[in-house]
């Protein structure tokens, strides 16, 4: 073998190899920092804000001024957490790069929801509920295409007398 077949074959495997190295470590930081803001922000929320999935408000609870109080993020496919989920395609097992991305939005748009009741200057949410809708599917795969996730719930202000 001559030095340019050897130089084509590293050129050819070295840089997508070096590429998909990259990729990989630019997602795990950013992952890391997105669910350190998340759990900043939820530890936040806790101590100020109660919540819960009950439809009525405790008998005697004092609240009043019921407001819808909603938060959204949509998550788009990842092609490095695809690439890798590609292989449990063949064997089967929890793809948990899906999960983990599924989980994070839950969070991200439950604390969005939360600000919006900080926002509104709310005592607790009730009836939190999260609901999902197919954003640009795309036509066979076509194109990228999300998943938004939606949380909202009944934010309620205590009854001043």
């Amino acid at each position: 073998m001559d030095w340019e077949s050897i130089l084509s074959i590293a050129f050819n495997f070295g840089v997508p190899l070096l590429l998909l190295i990259a990729t990989w470590a630019t997602q795990h930081q950013i992952i890391r920092a997105r669910r350190k803001f998340l759990s900043e922000q939820e530890a936040y929320y806790r101590e100020r804000i109660p919540m819960t999935n009950l439809k009525r408000f405790p008998a005697g609870s004092g609240y009043c001024d019921p407001a819808m109080v909603t938060g959204s993020v949509v998550i788009a496919t990842n092609y490095f957490i695809s690439f890798i989920s590609s292989f449990k395609h063949l064997f089967g097992g929890e793809m948990k790069g899906y999960t983990g991305m599924c989980s994070d939005a839950r969070r991200m748009a439950l604390v969005r929801m939360l600000q919006d009741a900080e926002q509104m200057g709310a005592d607790a949410v009730y009836n939190v509920r999260f609901e999902t809708s197919t954003v640009n599917a795309g036509e066979k795969r076509k194109s990228s295409g999300g998943v938004e996730l939606i949380a909202y719930g009944t934010a309620v202000k205590r009854l001043t007398l």
